[in-house]
């Protein structure tokens, strides 16, 4: 779906990938990311940030937790990582970086618990009463005192992402605050939801229930004695939504899609600071029924809502740059999704060409949103020397670098 904006807007990525993986490179089911656009992208969220007076952390497993990106956003020596589940906070840890806010969405289980908090991580999410004594006992355990994020909930005017609904509701915070605030270990340090931004709505950006609950919450909170230190407002975060989230309270952001220029909001302006860094490379793998088998492993794709009524997917095809940039072929789905639809297991994804069109080993780009944390697919990250790509490694979804690609 970010194809044209690909091309309009950083085109040598496109060329750069296309030109890699024609040269054996970088292999199919792989996504590459720009870094100099990261970098730059980064640089302009953090900028914003700063003017509106507003912490960051830093959302990583879209791409793979990548130790290089992590690099080129986090300052040194801070915390500014969010980690969306445990695999996040190892690779994190491994790697060398400290943790931000951990449990963003996937609450750390009890097994896991004493490793992340060995790790000093600034904030811990909780969404109940009962993981916050977990917690608490743990912390104690290792001498210390753990700040936590209450996730806050109020089902009549939140927004949730389907599988990622919890909190504790807001009709209950008062009594289960004073609660935790009685459990030696842990310390209320605010409130958290999620998405806080609105991911459907088109034109400018809209906040959701999910912002006014986290607000309301803050003021409850307040009132029962919490020195309420972070109104974290996660969700669909760029240079773009910034001031909005400040005027409406928040205290830290955590950006993701927005560093790689993939948040919706970069499909209808193409004024934003944010450039598009990130696509997806494949190859022509077979022909079988009048499609182009293409090698898969990266089709999770989770931008149907956005897309107008008669929009279809293509991919690029070539086997030069120059055909490449300026060939399509319709994209078909993959695995056992039919209507451009994304199935299961995507050992494929499908192209409507014949041989002539999209020959074997003719190589295949495509720009998508991308969600590599649940996907099998590598991560290549690029760079540009004196006008040319540089490849600067391929990792796994854990952030580790792949030797036999050395």
């Amino acid at each position: 779906m970010f194809l044209d904006a690909l091309l309009s807007r950083n085109e040598r990525l496109v060329a750069s990938a296309a030109k890699l993986a024609m040269e054996g490179s970088i292999p199919a089911n792989t996504f590459v990311l720009d870094l100099d656009a990261i970098a730059a992208n980064g640089e302009a969220i953090r900028s914003a940030s700063s003017q509106y007076g507003l912490s960051i952390y830093w959302m990583l497993k879209q791409v793979g937790r990548n130790p290089l990106v992590a690099q080129a956003l986090v300052r040194p020596g801070t915390r500014e990582t969010v980690s969306v589940d445990m695999a996040c906070a190892d690779a994190l840890m491994t790697n060398g970086f400290g943790l931000g806010h951990v449990g963003n969405l996937v609450q750390i289980a009890n097994a896991d618990l004493p490793r992340v908090l060995r790790g000093d991580p600034e904030v811990v999410s909780t969404f109940s009463v009962r993981k916050a004594e977990q917690i608490a006992a743990v912390a104690r355990e290792l001498g210390r005192e753990q700040a936590i994020l209450l996730r806050v909930a109020d089902p009549t005017v939140d927004n949730y992402l389907p599988g990622m609904e919890g909190g504790i509701l807001l009709e209950e915070l008062s009594a289960a605050a004073k609660q935790i605030q009685g459990i030696e270990g842990v310390r209320i340090a605010g409130v958290t939801s999620f998405p806080t931004m609105s991911y459907a709505a088109a034109g400018q950006p809209q906040s959701t229930g999910n912002f006014s609950t986290i607000m309301r919450a803050r003021d409850v909170l307040e009132r029962v004695g919490v020195d309420v230190q972070q109104v974290n407002a996660p969700g669909n975060t760029c240079a773009l939504t910034v001031p909005m989230q400040a005027a409406g309270g928040a205290t830290h952001i955590e950006p993701g899609h927005g560093f790689l220029g993939t948040t919706p909001y970069h499909l209808q302006f193409d004024d934003l600071p944010e450039v598009p860094a990130a696509c997806y490379v494949s190859e022509v793998a077979h022909h079988f029924g009048g499609r182009a088998y293409i090698y898969g492993g990266g089709f999770f794709v989770d931008d149907p809502v956005w897309l107008e009524p008669n929009f279809r997917r293509a991919a690029l095809v070539g086997t030069t740059v120059d055909e490449l940039l300026e060939h399509r072929e319709p994209f078909l789905g993959s695995g056992a999704g039919d209507g451009e639809g994304f199935g299961g297991i995507d050992y494929y994804g499908f192209l409507d060409a014949n041989e002539e069109r999209a020959p074997i080993g003719a190589t295949v780009v495509m720009g998508f949103r991308m969600q590599s944390f649940v996907t099998r697919s590598q991560i290549a990250v690029i760079d540009h020397l004196d006008g040319e790509p540089r490849l600067l490694g391929i990792f796994d979804q854990l952030g580790r670098r792949l030797p036999w690609h050395e």
